[in-house]
């Protein structure tokens, strides 16, 4: 949907716009929809607000012909070394596993 309405948005004004106008419409349909899912705004909102992030930053590899191979290499290694980090203690196998009572009451939410 991003790429339809950036296409769609750029036959009629500058790029940069057309990417603000479609960043900016993802990223608020999605924020709401995932303050729905989650049962928080605040949730849905620092998923969206991430996401945005997200955006800025392939935003400015678009800009940069020069380096985009190098930063968007950078970029990937960084997002992978993060989800390496706050993964690694997370019992991959126990997932699937039924929970007990006991262990219900001890599990940490965010």
């Amino acid at each position: 949907m991003f790429f339809l309405l950036l296409l769609s948005l750029s036959e009629h004004v500058e790029f940069v716009i057309a990417y603000i106008l479609a960043t900016m419409a993802c990223v608020t349909l999605i924020g709401f929809y995932l303050g729905a899912v989650l049962q928080s705004p605040r949730r849905g909102w620092a998923a969206g607000g991430l996401l945005a992030v997200l955006f800025a930053s392939l935003y400015g590899l678009l800009e940069s012909e020069d380096n985009a191979l190098m930063m968007g290499s950078v970029l990937l290694f960084a997002l992978l070394a993060l989800a390496m980090l706050t993964t690694r203690r997370l019992d991959w196998y126990g997932l699937s596993q039924p929970m007990e009572n006991s262990e219900l009451d001890n599990q940490v939410t965010f």
